[in-house]
């Protein structure tokens, strides 16, 4: 949902008092995202909850460094010459 490139197209507009946005901003530096990104999962989470809707949590700063971790596992296991094996059929030349 979050990061996926969706382009944004309207904007919201917030009043705070002093010192707020700072301490918004501290929240989302340690969360490892930018403030707009930090604020939607915040808004979204809250209204999912007022609105009764279940949905999964985004994915945690952890979560997405063990998926970094495995790109590219099976690089060494030449597992797409074993793929393009399995693809070809009698009747095509190459």
């Amino acid at each position: 949902m979050y990061g996926m490139g969706t382009k944004s197209e309207e904007r919201v507009e917030l009043r705070l008092p002093a010192g707020r946005k700072a301490k918004w901003l501290r929240a989302a530096e340690r969360a490892g995202v930018s403030l707009s990104d930090w604020a939607r999962r915040r808004l979204d989470q809250h209204a999912d909850e007022e609105l009764g809707i279940e949905e999964p949590p985004a994915p945690s700063k952890d979560d997405i460094a063990a998926a970094l971790e495995v790109v590219g596992a099976l690089r060494s296991t030449d597992l797409r010459a074993k793929v393009h094996e399995g693809r070809k059929t009698p009747w095509i030349v190459e």
